[in-house]
């Protein structure tokens, strides 16, 4: 499974993107409601071009996080 990491834009309707997700065959994993994140996990790779209604960006969770 891949898990993504996306910025969701403004004013997001959670319930709605989580139906579409679910189309998708996209799990949403989690939602760091505070940084505006939402985790993704999917069996197939995500592009960023099919979410631009929903998000600013999408990366692939790397294991190379630092603070």
């Amino acid at each position: 499974m891949i898990t993504y990491l996306a910025v969701l834009k403004k004013e997001i309707n959670l319930k709605k993107l989580e139906v579409f997700l679910k189309n998708k065959g996209i799990k949403l994993a989690a939602h760091y409601k505070t940084i505006g994140v939402v985790k993704l996990e999917s069996n197939i790779s995500i592009l960023e071009s099919e979410f631009q209604e929903y998000f600013i960006s999408i990366e692939e969770e790397k294991d190379n996080l630092t603070i």
